[in-house]
């Protein structure tokens, strides 16, 4: 079972639900958009890399940085 914590949109075409770990430092991923049967992704860490964008070179969280490369400030939470 997936339980939707937010959303991520990529564009006007697309985009990503994301579900949280029960404590918080885990991920997993769901293709929002496009496609009638959308898979879920394994489990992510919740990991902290150097925002480049950011003068004092700030910490982010981030959703898979090899990957899916999401940063938890631009996900929406989901209204329950």
């Amino acid at each position: 079972m997936f339980k939707v914590h937010g959303y991520y949109t990529i564009s006007n075409a697309g985009g990503y639900e994301i579900e949280l770990s029960d404590c918080g430092d885990a991920a997993r991923v769901r293709d929002a958009y496009g496609s009638e049967e959308p898979e879920v992704s394994e489990w992510y860490e919740i990991e902290y890399v150097i925002d480049s964008e950011e003068p004092e070179g700030d910490l982010v969280a981030v959703i898979d940085p090899d990957g899916h490369n999401i940063p938890l400030n631009q996900v929406m939470r989901a209204n329950f």
